[in-house]
């Protein structure tokens, strides 16, 4: 009689998966005295800390509140050094912006950036300027596009008009926390500023969905824009991390120069208009600025570069030169460049 056939052990062909490394929190021990590198700003709304390099800027508002004229005005400060809209933002010129915009058609883009070439009054935008149109992508796709724009580390300012498009569900907990990681892990990789444009809830003056409530737990600055009942938007800080306040102010649409300009009562209080009004912090901010690429100027270049950095006439920057001088802020060297340092 034949034995009967014993039973094979059921053979897998699956693996175990590897276990994670334990976390040891020694690897994330902060050193308070440790000497950081100075912090790259990015953007100043009347002299106060709004973005700067691995941070995150909302700006939020109602539909049709000019939240997209309030971005564009951002990036035409970065992209022409000059002060658009209330904005002052600081980039090297070797540095690129970065509009990716999820929402518009290719017509109502392109007359958008028209409408920025003129508010920086250029006829064409700068080679630094790049604009990505991903309406058709869904969310994975759209954050694909992102993870490869950030591989340029040229790039300093990413803009994406706008946020939701991140995410299918923006009242899904889960699917938030992992937008968040995303922008959380782009942030730790690379050397860029983010500001993500958010819509606020039609009945209440909050950004919609848990999206925009952790994005505004989570970021550096958030702005509102309001539409005003005359006609004008407002912009005010709803929430300052780095810096106090600033004022709110307003802007409108402009029929005679046929764009946006400032409420003509906000002119003067956007900038200062006197050194007087300067601190030595506010000075010291903007040396750091001056020589971060270029280390020494001639007297005749320099009057450029604080007439840029100041929005100054030639005359009151020569006198910001001489009160830099004097306060030991900046020095000439044997060359009789001026410095920053006084060897």
């Amino acid at each position: 009689m034949l034995a009967k056939p014993t039973k094979k052990a059921k053979q897998t062909t699956d693996k175990k998966e590897p276990e994670p490394e334990p976390i040891k929190a020694e690897n994330f021990l902060f050193d308070a005295n440790k000497k950081l590198p100075i912090e790259n700003i990015i953007l100043t709304i009347q002299g106060k800390k709004c973005l700067s390099t691995k941070n995150v800027l909302v700006i939020s508002g109602k539909p049709k509140s000019r939240k997209s004229v309030v971005a564009q005005s951002l990036i035409g400060s970065a992209i022409s050094g000059k002060s658009v809209l209330g904005f002052d933002a600081k980039i090297s010129s070797l540095d690129k912006v970065v509009l990716i915009d999820t929402e518009q058609s290719q017509h109502d883009l392109q007359n958008s950036l028209k409408r920025m070439t003129g508010l920086i009054d250029c006829n064409t935008l700068p080679n630094n300027f790049l604009c990505y149109t991903v309406r058709q992508l869904n969310p994975a796709k759209i954050k694909q596009v992102v993870s490869e724009i950030c591989t340029n580390d040229a790039v300093r300012l990413i803009v994406i008009d706008g946020a939701l498009d991140l995410i299918l569900n923006m009242n899904d907990i889960l699917e938030v926390k992992d937008v968040l990681d995303f922008i959380k892990n782009l942030l730790s990789k690379h050397n860029v500023a983010i500001v993500l444009i958010v819509h606020q809830a039609k009945t209440t003056n909050y950004t919609i969905g848990h999206l925009g409530s952790f994005l505004d737990r989570f970021a550096q600055t958030v702005l509102d824009v309001i539409k005003l009942d005359n006609g004008m938007s407002e912009i005010k800080p709803q929430m300052m991390r780095s810096d106090a306040d600033f004022k709110p102010y307003s802007f409108y649409y402009n029929y005679n120069i046929n764009n946006y300009a400032l409420d003509w009562h906000n002119d003067i209080e956007t900038k200062k208009t006197n050194i007087k009004d300067y601190t030595i912090v506010d000075h010291t901010k903007k040396i750091e600025a001056m020589f971060k690429i270029i280390t020494s100027y001639t007297y005749t270049d320099f009057i450029k570069v604080v007439s840029n950095e100041y929005n100054s006439s030639d005359y009151l920057s020569k006198q910001i030169i001489k009160l830099l001088f004097d306060s030991n802020l900046i020095f000439k060297n044997d060359a009789g460049l001026i410095v920053n340092t006084p060897f």
